[in-house]
């Protein structure tokens, strides 16, 4: 019985499971599901350690499968990647049932695992449960995870790890003359707030330290260029960035990664009011730089202007590296495949690139060339346009951002992979809830920056 059920699983599609109740004494349910080829062949072209992406693949639909029937103990043979299968296992095993009555909620999956080094395996763990937090922080309802909410959230969940974690208020924000990210919140009762935290392991962590900024708007309206119905479904998740560095500050923590870390994180809602910023508006970046608005619904690189600019005069960073939903076209040339990438150092790409091999969530790198930085800069009455002429938006945001580097450099524009899962998701992410990406990647090149001794100046952009 056993041999005909295990050469039926070998007929199984990769993603594929089935569940049986009488091949164990107790006749406890057991998944079967396939992870491919043995020996998957490397192909270079998919930047993809295809072997442990399939045990996700593998994994994440056998406990999905038995999720489904109602087991709430699983014990899952890990396949020789304990670490993947452990990441693939916590983030099947996780729903967002925050506002569902006692009578209808799951209970929650306890997950073991079947051989492997155990290590490995915890390590998996804080990776996939670190995803799951940011999972949870972009679907939270935006009447709950306000700009204060979000923030607590870091406070709760990050300080008791060691993290320093300041809240900056609008007042704060108005001394430093942070202009265009004021402009944004202007439009919305909910009070702007600044995040800062700084990672500092101990012992002293090697190299010079990291700056990492993100976007936090908490819901995303369009301002008066207002968005649909439709696109605001996913207005709750504008905030990914700022949970996917979050999440990866947890991972770091967890793990005692050593490489110095600052995270600067503008929080706000872009919202219509009597207030709120108008098409034709001026406004003055953190570096003096002045900005004409054509759309108030790119507002997210507004926010990262005088958050780049504060982060690299606060802490001269080796490497800046920005994580935002920045542009909806990048979801429309990569789907959810991969997310886009723009660096100025061929170093850091590399690295990013192999953190994305390792974890299966896959960067994908754009061109950051002048041509695109001549679209925003236009007009002789300003120095810079927020949206420009182009039609490549993706590559005009990138362009626009470089004006306030000074330093090496990564923008991640993760709209394709950062909010809901949609139908191409794999098995272990529900298509129906934010995915949480790319926490692991990032953690990832972080980590195996601090292995490599830290983050490593090279050629460097110049301070708009």
């Amino acid at each position: 019985m056993v041999i005909q059920y295990l050469r039926l699983s070998c007929e199984l599609r990769l993603g594929k499971s089935f569940v049986v109740t009488d091949v164990v004494a107790d006749g406890g349910s057991v998944a079967l599901a396939s992870l491919g080829p043995r020996d998957p062949p490397h192909d270079p072209q998919e930047g993809l350690d295809e072997a442990k992406e399939n045990v996700r693949v593998g994994v994440g639909a056998g406990v999905s499968c038995l999720r489904s029937r109602g087991v709430v103990d699983i014990a899952v043979d890990v396949a020789g990647f304990p670490r993947a299968a452990a990441e693939a296992a916590h983030l099947a095993a996780w729903t967002f049932q925050e506002f569902k009555s006692t009578v209808g909620r799951k209970s929650e999956v306890r997950l073991s695992a079947l051989g492997g080094e155990r290590g490995e395996w915890s390590s998996g763990v804080v990776l996939g449960e670190s995803q799951n937090w940011a999972r949870y922080l972009c679907d939270m309802p935006a009447n709950v995870m306000t700009p204060a909410g979000l923030a607590q959230e870091a406070l709760d969940v990050l300080c008791p790890l060691g993290v320093q974690v300041s809240v900056r208020e609008r007042k704060w924000a108005e001394a430093q003359r942070m202009e265009t990210f004021l402009s944004v919140a202007r439009g919305s009762c909910e009070p702007p707030l600044l995040l800062e935290c700084h990672y500092r392991p101990e012992p002293d962590a090697h190299g010079p330290p990291v700056l990492l900024a993100a976007t936090g708007v908490t819901f995303d309206s369009g301002g008066l260029c207002l968005k649909s119905r439709t696109q605001m479904s996913e207005s709750r998740g504008c905030m990914s960035g700022a949970a996917v560095v979050l999440a990866a500050l947890r991972a770091l923590a967890i793990a005692k990664v050593a490489i110095n870390v600052t995270a600067i994180i503008p929080l706000c809602e872009n919202m219509v009011s009597g207030q709120c910023l108008k098409v034709g508006d001026v406004v003055t970046a953190l570096n003096g730089t002045r900005i004409q608005i054509e759309d108030t619904d790119m507002e997210g690189r507004l926010l990262l202007a005088d958050a780049l600019v504060y982060g690299q005069t606060l802490i001269k960073p080796a490497l800046v590296l920005d994580v935002a939903a920045l542009t909806q076209d990048v979801a429309l040339a990569t789907g959810g495949g991969a997310f886009g990438c723009f660096s100025n150092n061929d170093s850091a790409w590399t690295g990013l690139r192999g953190a994305g091999a390792e974890t299966g969530d896959r960067p994908w790198r754009l061109p950051l060339w002048s041509y695109y930085g001549r679209d925003i800069q236009a007009d002789p009455a300003v120095d810079l346009r927020n949206r420009g002429s182009g039609e490549a938006s993706p590559c005009v945001g990138a362009a626009f951002l470089k004006n306030f580097i000074c330093t090496d450099w990564m923008h991640l524009d993760i709209t394709g992979v950062g909010k809901l899962a949609h139908a191409r998701a794999p098995p272990y992410l529900d298509p129906s809830r934010m995915t949480g990406r790319p926490t692991r990647t990032l953690a990832a090149f972080l980590t195996n920056s601090a292995g490599r001794g830290g983050a490593r100046s090279g050629s460097g952009g110049k301070c708009g």
